[in-house]
């Protein structure tokens, strides 16, 4: 186990070189859909969800029908074709089915983001469509605001056999850290947000017209759903303080996996031997009902 811990670490300090060597035009490339999109056997379906929005999402079929199903919904400002979600779908396909989503305001669904508050309705209209299709076992995995969607759709009660949050927030806005302190003045501008939309190709309603929303220690406390809580120690958005309250709060069994250096912040930590561990874990949560421990 020590071996694979090690191997695990060493990948991660790959991912970050990597990361970390990308120019300007690489992460532009990324987030406006030049580069990315699946290699595993896929196709593209629409959802439509209750408040009349047209989803995108790409379905990847996993080794056979009775496999967990992951949902997968990527962060803020990306899309499920970025370089990195797209991996971990590919990764994922391997043991699970896999239905990847784009968020309402992110790559090719409609309306504006809100932040979590109004995405459950997206989470709401994946999981109807995957139970009417016969795929019961749905393990939903979040990415930074991806976790946040996914807590808000457990408060209202949307039928997962688990959840995964992974570099998620317990208290909305916190800027004690770099990089919230900085999204946080970009979207609280509103000639920077309307510039950073428009590069990105996102869209999103400005935050003064957003209703007011529960933290998602609260919203987590509302639910039973299993959750399983990823944090990396040293992501630049939150201190892994976020990830122990998460898991303290949580009304359901809860596991929290503390990620080491290198794991950064959501897609940073995204490696082959990683999307494998959580492959394992959406299995062993609809087989026992609990995540694993951290191996």
């Amino acid at each position: 186990m020590t071996g694979l811990r090690g191997a695990v670490d060493r990948q991660l300090v790959l991912a970050a070189k990597r990361r970390a060597d990308r120019s300007t035009l690489d992460r532009l490339a990324e987030v406006r859909g030049w580069v990315g999109g699946h290699r595993a056997p896929h196709r593209t379906v629409a959802l439509r969800t209750e408040d009349g929005l047209r989803l995108a999402a790409t379905w990847l079929p996993g080794p056979s029908a009775a496999a967990p199903t992951v949902l997968l919904l990527h962060g803020f400002a990306a899309h499920r074709r970025k370089p990195a979600y797209a991996f971990m779908a590919d990764q994922l396909a391997a043991t699970c089915n896999v239905l990847s989503l784009d968020l309402r305001g992110h790559g090719q669904s409609q309306g504006r983001c809100e932040l979590g508050s109004a995405e459950w309705r997206d989470v709401d209209a994946a999981v109807r469509a995957l139970h009417r299709r016969g795929h019961t076992d749905v393990v939903a995995v979040g990415m930074s605001l991806g976790g946040t969607t996914i807590a808000h759709a457990l408060a209202r009660g949307v039928e997962v056999g688990g959840a995964v949050l992974v570099s998620s927030s317990a208290r909305h806005w916190d800027t004690s850290m770099p990089g919230m302190a900085d999204l946080h003045g970009l979207v609280h501008s509103t000639p920077k947000r309307l510039a950073w939309q428009a590069l990105a190709r996102f869209r999103m309603r400005p935050p003064g017209t957003i209703a007011t929303y529960p933290d998602p220690v609260d919203l987590v406390a509302a639910s039973t759903v299993p959750v399983l809580v990823v944090h990396g120690v040293d992501d630049a958005y939150f201190a892994p303080g976020h990830a122990h309250a998460l898991v303290e709060a949580a009304g359901g069994p809860a596991r929290l996996w503390e990620e080491p250096p290198g794991f950064g912040h959501a897609e940073d930590g995204i490696t082959p031997a990683w999307c494998a561990r959580i492959g394992a874990a959406a299995h062993h949560v609809v087989a026992t009902g609990t995540f694993p421990a951290q191996a």
